[in-house]
């Protein structure tokens, strides 16, 4: 206040609550134009780089149930009060320790991580925004169920994660995905990608009965993914999927700052034309 005072004649402050493990919890709204709006389920999108999302899922992990509730209320009651049409995402602070959850923003669009909500509710968002432009969405609120079992996505980014996740680019020799999960790209045998656009090459969905299926699941489906030419987290990935933090779905928006696992790995500084690196 002194500071203020002294520098701008005005000593008023803003406080802003500390949150020392805090976790990004959004959840899916959807609203036709005849006033219905639905809360379809919660994603938590904790897990981050530079506040950049790598892994989300659904249900959120040690979300209290009347949190939960309280939540969807809160982005029911924006939508109604907006008149909000089409798929949107309330986004939430959520704080473990208090139970207290903060508005951060509402994504008036669908989300790269929508997937996991499709897979647990078992309906096709993007059939949904079709049919509500039709004016043909009508009565949503019966065609929601609770979730069912758990899914979860990464987030397979062209980076080099043991030189400080600098950008990776060049030509794509070959892309090889796991028929054992979801998956969304748009990779093709031989392009090229660059640095010029946002380095994400895929992302990768499963669902399992319960998590801890789900993250079993997604840790195969990485390791059966290879993709060759490029440099990605597919190993960094795997392996945090094993932290005990995030196996027992204690995630936090800072998790990744202190995590760095060894690798296994060369890196060609100068390449000839009689050298080939190969798998092994």
């Amino acid at each position: 206040r002194h500071l203020a005072e002294t520098n701008f004649k005005n000593g008023g402050i803003f406080l802003e609550k500390y949150i020392a493990r805090a976790r990004h919890v959004e959840v899916q709204i959807f609203g036709n134009r005849f006033g219905e709006v639905a809360a379809l389920g919660e994603r938590d999108c904790s897990i981050q780089r530079r506040n950049q999302k790598v892994v989300e899922e659904s249900p959120a992990p040690h979300l209290p149930e009347h949190v939960r509730e309280e939540m969807f209320a809160s982005a029911k009651r924006l939508a109604a009060e907006t008149g909000y049409r089409s798929a949107g995402t309330v986004e939430y602070l959520y704080d473990p320790e208090s139970l207290a959850f903060y508005f951060l923003e509402v994504n008036t669009r669908l989300q790269v991580e929508h997937g996991v909500t499709e897979e647990v509710l078992g309906i096709d968002l993007v059939e949904w925004m079709v049919r509500e432009s039709a004016d043909e969405l009508k009565e949503i609120h019966s065609l929601v169920r609770g979730p069912v079992g758990h899914s979860i996505q990464a987030r397979i980014y062209a980076e080099d994660c043991l030189q400080d996740f600098r950008p990776s680019a060049g030509k794509l020799d070959k892309a090889v995905f796991t028929e054992n999960a979801r998956i969304e790209t748009w990779l093709r045998d031989g392009m090229t990608v660059t640095t010029l656009y946002d380095p994400m090459l895929a992302k990768i969905i499963v669902t399992g009965r319960d998590r801890e299926e789900a993250i079993d699941n997604l840790i195969r489906a990485l390791d059966e993914t290879r993709i060759y030419g490029i440099t990605t987290n597919l190993f960094y990935v795997q392996e945090l999927l094993k932290e005990e933090e995030v196996r027992d779905g204690h995630v936090y928006t800072q998790l990744l700052n202190g995590f760095q696992p060894s690798e296994r790995a060369v890196e060609v500084l100068d390449g000839g034309i009689q050298t080939t690196v190969q798998d092994w």
